[in-house]
């Protein structure tokens, strides 16, 4: 889960802020405000109102203090934006971390040992959050939800004996299988009938999988699912079993800074596959494409040196022949960046799209829902894995509908407390999108089924969300689709992960341990004609 450190006065050490646009190869921007921040006449002129507008807008959305309660701002934001600030910075904040990761953050100065504030302006701050903000948020009311028909839930255990830690799942079309990732790194291939016919073992689990060329895949592993920014993921090269040959397992990629996202294109047209893998870090972090080479071996290019990417998309946004790369930052940021493509391995970036730093970006998908030929935006808001596990009335699923120009201004807000993962596809084959989603974050007291919500496309943006009692089987913290009964529609794949930090009903938790599955396979009863 992300730590949620809250970078107000704009400060992002050892990073800097976007820029709208700028070219380089690198990808590092030109602007560093590391600097100490001193109380001239200008800053003890303003109140808090206008220093918390001014500082804190400097490389994220300001935030309301509104979004959050009284007892938050005060016991667990405020002091974590303080510890950044160089204010309340103790070693015992290192405690829990490996030498090397110890090492990275004081290199990049995260804790500095000097206030980067003046104490009069940070006091002002402190007051002006602490005297605006509610002391509870609005409930968000339980969701409207009718009976799910389209789907036959059927639960799949991959690790026999063993409780859900799924950390990965993607179906694979070409092979017509199910690649089922496992916490116990762990790594299994399942076929239609959903029966496990090869595994291998990993060092740490596996969150991210692409399909290479000669019975090939990319494994990505995350290194810790914890938060961290120790560089312990890795990129494995897996060759399949044959009648022949036993599989190989080869690392190509070691270091990665806690990797949880990747995907392949030939992104400088010369026949090579490409690689862009997603660095989330924690409090560092980056997005790197990495040239592929006739030999095998990978080049990275630094596209944006930001902690938090989570999601990236290959696609041509443009129209220009070209791929570009769409990615979501979270980590405070919340921003889509669009990095058109040059040519020739450059890359042009643009921010088109960001929330305030509370909301908690988790997913995005690029889908035409109006059909006007240019690709909107459909982000999924509801990562509560950090200071708040309060339900939030803004978390949800948000469209965004481009003008054609990659502009996007927001069409729909669906509410889903703790959204995490969407998958947009047809599925009732009405000729509308519909949207699958899950969230890792449900309100499981009220609604535990509501882990996971059909929204059926009713027309002009426009969803009536759906569910059934299977739902509540499992804490959902994947999602795949794909024509896995090879029936002609499409069937949806969820991967339940039954632990995190964040508090659950014991009964539900119990039922979880004892019962859920690592897959829950809904198959498609369209083309049975009985949706």
């Amino acid at each position: 889960m992300r730590l949620f450190i809250l970078c107000c006065l704009g400060i992002w050490l050892f990073s800097s802020c976007s820029i709208k646009k700028n070219t380089t190869e690198s990808g590092i921007e030109p602007v560093n405000l590391r600097a100490v921040l001193p109380d001239t006449t200008k800053t003890a002129a303003l109140d808090g109102n206008n220093l918390a507008h001014v500082y804190c807008s400097a490389c994220h959305q300001f935030p309301e203090p509104n979004l959050l309660p009284k007892a938050i701002w005060e016991e667990k934001v405020l002091p974590a934006m303080g510890q950044r600030l160089g204010i309340g910075a103790n070693l015992g904040m290192y405690a829990r971390m490996a030498p090397q990761e110890i090492t990275t953050l004081l290199k990049a100065n995260i804790y500095p040992d000097k206030a980067l504030i003046a104490k009069k302006d940070w006091i002002k701050i402190l007051s002006y959050y602490k005297s605006n903000s509610p002391e509870k948020l609005p409930e968000p009311k339980p969701l409207a939800l009718s009976k799910l028909l389209l789907f036959d839930a059927i639960p799949l255990t991959v690790n026999k004996g063993r409780y859900a830690l799924t950390s990965l799942l993607q179906y694979e079309p070409t092979t017509k299988e199910l690649l089922v990732g496992d916490r116990r790194n762990k790594l299994f291939r399942v076929n239609a009938q959903l029966h496990v016919i090869d595994s291998i073992q990993l060092d740490t689990p596996p969150v991210a999988v692409v399909r290479a060329k000669n019975e090939q895949y990319k494994v990505l592993t995350i290194g810790s699912l914890n938060p961290s920014d120790a560089p312990y993921g890795r990129l494995y090269s897996w060759q399949l079993a044959s009648a022949t040959k036993a599989p190989v397992v080869l690392p190509q990629l070691t270091d990665l800074q806690r990797p949880v996202k990747l995907t392949s294109a030939d992104l400088n047209n010369d026949n090579q596959e490409d690689l862009v893998i997603c660095h989330y870090g924690n409090q560092l972090g980056k997005l790197s494409w990495y040239e592929g080479k006739p030999d095998g071996t990978y080049q990275e290019h630094l596209l944006k040196k930001l902690p938090g990417s989570r999601q990236v998309v290959i696609q041509d946004m443009n129209h220009d022949n070209r791929p570009d790369i769409v990615a979501l930052f979270a980590q405070a940021s919340e921003s889509i960046f669009i990095f058109y493509n040059q040519g020739n391995g450059h890359f042009e970036e643009e921010k088109v799209l960001q929330l305030p730093p509370v909301y908690g970006s988790s997913y995005f998908e690029l889908a035409d829902f109006n059909k006007d030929g240019a690709l909107d935006i459909l982000i999924s808001n509801g990562d509560n894995g950090d200071y708040s596990f309060i339900l939030k009335p803004y978390h949800g699923i948000r469209l965004f509908l481009n003008n054609e120009q990659n502009e996007f201004q927001e069409a729909s807000f669906l509410p889903l407390p703790g959204a995490s993962i969407t998958a947009t596809r047809d599925f009732d084959e009405d000729g509308d999108l519909d949207i699958a989603a899950i969230s890792y974050f449900a309100d499981f007291a009220r609604q535990p089924e509501s882990g996971f919500v059909y929204f059926e496309n009713k027309g002009n943006n426009t969803f009536a969300g759906k569910t059934f009692p299977e739902a509540a089987t499992g804490r959902w913290l994947t999602l795949t689709t794909g024509d896995i009964d090879q029936d002609g529609d499409e069937d949806i794949m969820l991967g339940s992960f039954i632990f995190a930090t964040t508090p659950v009903p014991p009964p539900l938790q119990e039922q979880w341990i004892k019962s859920s599955p690592s897959v829950l396979v809904l198959k498609n009863r369209y083309s049975n004609n009985l949706h």
